[in-house]
């Protein structure tokens, strides 16, 4: 990879044969992404369109029939199954370093973690967990976003953390925060005015995105939340470690303990994809009662289908049914704009558009090959972010 990730105190390290499979699983992913997935369109235009054709006597209506067309082909079958094999083995490569120095990591986060702390951290261990995130792995990430099976757990942080900058190819920059990069120069370029006296982003993972919003706003106290105990240690222990000041709480997205209108800015950045359908309707209304008058709600996420190549389409579909993604395609088939009305927003204060990406605002750009044609699913980082939100 061209960009090195930056060391912090609970990032795990690889050894020399870790690094070398790390190297090996990232060099292979990208030989597939680059070489093998980019016949797909040529094996459809050449053989599966033609047939189709000749069959239905018409082209196919939408990504549905041509997905169902594609996965008679030997060439889609094998680029799809290489996919979800480099997938696999990228998590299981940084798996084995984080078990390998389990104990080093989770001491790590408690010393960073103990005593006087310029951030805190509130976990609920009462919580329950909404079957969508208990009940799936997403991106096929072994325990997904819930698991947290020790005193002290802070490994699916971790592999999110090492895991996540290896699938990007390092687009996201050293420390991971491209994508927070992203949010924060979208908001300063379309909300100019906007001095948040308090910031609220539902889904935090790491909390690299509310690390960055943390010195974006240096006036704002920031909350941030997520349904998962060890992400939370994980994200408490790197905010310490990175000099950063936020208030983390194990919280469920759809209803959150908070005042109504207690905050400026609501944030979620990729997390609506990984929610449900009805929990989507409840994401937005909480957004909407949190949110004071005047206050801004945005959520960076993977652009819609609506207005998409059909091809495209296709492709950019292929989480939803090989990556444990099980709501990707439908959340890029909803009416965003109906669905903030129906939660209380003006019609009017609703706005959907694009910006930069993580590549871009981590400065990247120039450093990492970006071509999202060739990519199956999502972009990985590179090309124009998709923004939805409104005021209140």
């Amino acid at each position: 990879m061209a960009v090195k990730q930056a060391q912090h105190g609970v990032l795990p390290e690889a050894s020399h044969d870790e690094a070398a499979r790390q190297d090996f699983v990232f060099g292979f992913s990208k030989h597939v992404l680059s070489s093998v997935v980019p016949g797909n369109r040529v094996a459809y235009e050449r053989r599966v369109g033609p047939a189709f054709e000749k069959r239905e006597g018409r082209t196919p209506r939408d990504r549905h029939e041509l997905r169902h067309a594609m996965a008679r082909d030997a060439q889609y079958q094998v680029s799809s199954a290489l996919q979800r094999t480099t997938q696999e083995m990228l998590w299981d490569s940084v798996g084995e370093s984080i078990e390998r120095q389990w104990d080093t990591l989770r001491d790590n986060a408690q010393k960073l973690t103990r005593g006087k702390t310029r951030s805190t951290l509130t976990l609920d261990p009462e919580l329950a967990m909404p079957n969508y995130i208990g009940h799936n792995d997403h991106h096929a990430m072994p325990g997904g976003y819930a698991t947290d099976l020790a005193d002290g757990d802070i490994f699916s942080g971790a592999l999110y953390d090492r895991g996540a900058f290896i699938y990007t190819d390092g687009l996201l920059g050293p420390h991971m925060e491209g994508s927070g990069l992203s949010v924060l120069r979208f908001l300063q370029a379309r909300f100019p005015d906007l001095q948040p006296r308090r910031i609220l982003e539902l889904g935090c993972t790491t909390g690299a995105t509310a690390s960055v919003l943390s010195r974006g706003y240096l006036d704002a106290e920031i909350h941030a939340v997520d349904i998962g105990a060890a992400l939370l240690r994980y994200a408490h222990a790197r905010a310490e470690a990175m000099g950063a000041t936020i208030h983390f709480s194990q919280q469920n997205a759809e209803k959150t303990t908070f005042e109504d209108g207690s905050f400026d800015l609501v944030v979620t950045n990729a997390l609506l994809h990984e929610t449900a359908h009805q929990a989507i309707h409840n994401i937005i209304g909480e957004c909407h009662r949190v949110l004071r008058k005047g206050g801004v709600m945005v959520h960076a996420e993977q652009p819609q289908f609506e207005g998409m190549d059909l091809f495209k389409a296709f492709t950019h579909d292929w989480d939803t049914y090989n990556n444990n993604e099980p709501f990707w395609g439908t959340v890029h088939d909803l009416d965003l704009e109906d669905l903030a009305v129906g939660a209380g927003f003006s019609r009017g204060n609703v706005f959907q558009t694009f910006a930069p990406g993580a590549a871009a605002s981590a400065g990247t750009s120039d450093h990492v090959a970006v071509d999202p044609k060739k990519i199956m699913g999502s972009d990985r980082g590179g090309g124009l972010k998709f923004y939805y939100g409104a005021t209140k």
